[in-house]
């Protein structure tokens, strides 16, 4: 008798402590978004390329890049940092609009211009057309967001008639 009670409450044991760590490290094990830091800008070694616009201004948020190619800007002969917050606005994108960041030669996200602040690249935006431009990364312009998933194009009535 005495053994069968060890035997249930170890079982008992068991599922509770399973429960347990699956419940706590499961965060631990899940990607994880960067962080802004105290003045909102996101650093550090991070390699998410998905980000979505935040910034409300109706005009956009503004994609600044040089007269330099992004190869030239990012070539480790290249000394110093360049002014890319003084670069003119090339494009902008809307609130909302989900892009893909182009990480750099180093596998790195963030570009840090003259006064140490971060940008993102942006090869092509959202519909494809290219961008070749530097958004701030700052949590009042943009935020991280996860892989977007592709959606399938709906048929449409018309089509199904053609197919058959």
């Amino acid at each position: 008798m005495m053994l069968k009670k060890l035997r249930v409450f170890g079982l008992i044991f068991i599922l509770v402590v399973g429960l347990v760590l699956t419940g706590l490290t499961a965060p631990v094990f899940a990607a994880s978004l960067p962080q802004p830091d105290e003045v909102g800008d996101y650093i550090g070694n991070s390699n998410h390329v998905y980000w979505q616009v935040v910034d409300p201004d109706p005009q956009g948020l503004n994609c600044r890049m040089g007269e330099q190619s992004i190869e030239e800007i990012w070539n480790p002969d290249n000394p110093g940092f360049p002014p890319i917050g003084s670069w003119p606005a090339v494009t902008t994108l809307q609130e909302n609009e989900v892009f893909e960041g182009k990480l750099s030669y180093g596998g790195f996200i963030f570009t840090f211009d003259d006064n140490r602040d971060p940008w993102i690249f942006i090869k092509n935006k959202s519909d494809g057309t290219p961008a070749n431009c530097f958004v701030r990364a700052n949590h009042l312009f943009v935020q991280p967001v996860e892989e977007p998933i592709a959606e399938e194009p709906e048929s449409t009535e018309s089509e199904s008639v053609a197919d058959s």
